[in-house]
């Protein structure tokens, strides 16, 4: 991949081989701060872009069944922290949670 840098925008272009249907996302990181961006390690990144290969599904029941995992312990955390504003607060994001993991849930199949 080859980019040109000039007034803090880049232009970016390449191509990659895929073997399957995914995602892919481009990032962008730095390993110092630099004016404008004092971050000690800044780093960006796009939402992903889908691709599918021969019509194969996008998802991998294996990845699914990671983040049903990952969820469970986000809500485990929700459920246990004391220091939400009010009872609505912890409910309205257990309730978005339990959603995910439903989604999830569903791409394990």
């Amino acid at each position: 991949m080859k980019a040109n840098t000039a007034g803090g925008l880049a232009d970016a272009a390449g191509s990659i081989a895929l073997d399957g249907s995914g995602w892919c996302v481009l990032r962008a990181f730095s390993d110092k701060a630099e004016y404008p961006i004092l971050d000690l390690y800044p780093y960006a990144t796009t939402s992903p872009v889908y691709v599918s290969v021969a019509g194969a599904p996008l998802h991998s029941p294996a990845d699914a069944a990671y983040f049903v995992a990952w969820v469970d312990r986000l809500i485990a955390a929700a459920r246990s922290n004391a220091n939400w504003n009010t009872e609505g607060e912890k409910q309205a994001v257990l309730g978005v949670l339990e959603g995910a993991k439903k989604k999830y849930a569903e791409l394990t199949r």
